[in-house]
């Protein structure tokens, strides 16, 4: 009988402490985890979040509870296409967003409109002076006068070096080959700059090979087709760019690319989604360091630190 009575004491005991511990440990729960922010990402053109920097957004995202809305401009690089979404979305009561600016001239009146209404956050292209919260971004000139300073190993002097023009605008990736071009010419190097769209080379323009000894691309998009226009062309010059895509990182091993500053793309975007988040929620946001980035060739890119710079995983 007394048996019994303690089965009949104890066991509802222990069931009631194993839905409790469910409860409490229940997967994807936290007693600690803020509510649900949700943040809207506006790019610049379709394929401007590379595969790295959604990675580092969506582990920030798991990490500080925050759900991201992808948006984009129907035409690659709309800086008024980009502000009509901003627009959009700060009325419609958007807690946070971060934007990848095409044109900040274009954007400035409606980034400042905006910054005062959600908290906003821009990567690539600082508009901290326009109102953003914080920008998140490798530093551009630093970055292009390393690409000249590569470039001037593979061309000898009065030679010839293309400059890709391939995102037009204001932004981080002019100031990328502005640098760049003061670097060379003040080294005696030429200095042509190329119209580029998704089509290839400006049609006003003769082939690269007729022109140029290195081609320097500015970013991802341009520097995968110039490489793919040097695989199939004989007498090509030198490529060199930014970027660190898998199709960059296969250019780079079969030589089709020369050399490549590669940026820490992971962490740009945690902290992009970090910062706006805790602006979001009234907690402090400092400044943001400049995102780190590595000149590398053939022969260093299986160095263990370049190696998480071209193939990132979680």
């Amino acid at each position: 009988m007394r048996k019994k009575w303690i089965l009949q004491l104890v066991l509802p005991l222990l069931g009631l402490s194993a839905i409790f511990f469910l409860l409490a440990f229940a997967p994807g729960q936290s007693r600690n985890q803020p509510p649900l922010l949700e943040m809207s990402v506006i790019l610049r053109k379709a394929d401007s979040a590379s595969f790295a920097l959604r990675q580092g957004m969506e582990q920030a995202a798991a990490d500080l509870n925050v759900e991201l809305r992808f948006l984009m401009p129907s035409a690659d690089n709309c800086a008024q296409e980009q502000a009509q979404l901003l627009q959009r979305e700060t009325e419609s009561g958007a807690a946070a967003i971060l934007l990848i600016p095409a044109d900040r001239a274009a954007l400035a009146e409606t980034v400042a409109a905006a910054a005062e209404k959600t908290a906003l956050v821009t990567l690539e292209s600082d508009m901290t002076e326009q109102g953003a919260i914080a920008s998140v971004s490798v530093d551009h000139a630093a970055l292009g006068r390393a690409l000249g300073q590569a470039a001037l190993r593979g061309v000898p002097d009065g030679g010839t070096v293309l400059l890709l023009d391939s995102v037009p605008g204001d932004n981080g990736i002019r100031e990328r080959m502005e640098a760049a071009a003061a670097l060379l010419k003040e080294k005696g190097r030429m200095v042509r700059i190329c119209q580029w769209t998704e089509a290839g080379w400006d049609d006003r323009n003769p082939p690269p090979e007729e022109q140029a000894d290195a081609v320097l691309a500015f970013e991802e998009a341009a520097l995968e087709q110039a490489a793919e226009i040097e695989r199939s062309s004989q007498g090509f010059p030198l490529v060199y760019g930014a970027g660190s895509t898998s199709a960059i990182a296969a250019g780079l091993e079969r030589g089709r690319i020369t050399a490549i500053a590669a940026e820490n793309v992971f962490s740009a975007g945690y902290l992009a989604v970090e910062a706006a988040a805790a602006a979001a929620r009234h907690e402090a946001v400092g400044k943001v360091p400049a995102i780190s980035f590595s000149m590398i060739r053939k022969e260093s890119m299986y160095e263990e630190e370049n190696q998480k710079l071209l193939f990132p995983v979680l």
